[in-house]
Order: C-alpha cells, then structure tokens, then sequence
C-alpha cells in the first residue's frame, strides 16, 4: 500500500485541491492501494446551515475525487456528469474521510465511486459520475 501524493503540482490554483489558492479548500489527495484518499475538515466559512457544511461544498469534494478515481491508475479525468447525494449532516470541525475509486474504464474515460463519511464511519455523503480521460492533470 503507498501513501502517494497524488496533487499535480503544476495546478496550483485549483479551488478544492490548490495548495496557493488562499480561498480555496487546500485539500490534499493521496493514493492508498488504488484509490485516491483525503480528509477534509470544515470550517466556519464552509457553513450552510447553522453550525453545517453546506452541500454545495460537500458536491465540489465529491466532483475533485471523482477526477482523482483514476489517478492512482496513472490516468486523469475531467468530470463529465457527476451525482451526488447527502446522507447525514456534516457538522463543522468534524474532520471527513473521502475515498474514491474507479469502478468502471473505457476506451475514452470512466465511471467512478466517492464516499464521503464522517469519524464513526457513518456515510455523510455518496456520489458517481462518468469522467473523460486526459493525457495529464493539467491538459486543456
């Protein structure tokens, strides 16, 4: 099992993964066996309800891994369709586990698996989507 980093480096201001984007999410992805792994934990300024994760955030974590699935495997994607639904509430400063996985390939991308759970291991957050491959993480 490798602890990989799995963050191009040469995407510095992506809002969910960017490490030089000073309003973005800063998260970081590793590889664990082949799946693409993070945690994140939210914080005051990510609230929707009071004292709650806003789900439109918890959908741009679901919508980064997806694209992340294929990384452990060597291949990049662009998300194409992704679907997303809550399961429990987030509160904030709960730190999140999100794993992702590739569940089906093709000739020209993927589908893909994300799982969103909280310190107990309940499932906060589910989602798929169908991702077109790239050649790499930053091509246009």
């Amino acid at each position: 099992m490798s602890d990989r980093l799995l963050n191009p480096p040469d995407v510095p201001d992506c809002f969910v993964c960017g490490p030089a984007n000073p309003e973005g999410l800063g998260l970081e992805i590793r590889q664990v066996g082949e799946e693409a792994v993070a945690s994140f934990t939210p914080r005051d300024a990510h609230q929707g309800y009071p004292e709650r994760m806003h789900g439109g955030l918890v959908a741009a974590l679901v919508d980064e891994m997806l694209v992340y699935a294929g990384a452990p495997l060597g291949i990049w994607g662009m998300t194409a369709k992704v679907s997303y639904r809550l399961r429990a509430a987030i509160p904030l400063g709960t730190t999140l586990e999100l794993r992702s996985r590739i569940t089906r390939r093709s000739g020209n991308g993927f589908r893909a698996e994300v799982e969103v759970r909280l310190p107990d291991g309940t499932l906060a957050a589910e989602g798929q989507g169908t991702c077109v491959a790239r050649e790499s993480a930053t091509q246009a």
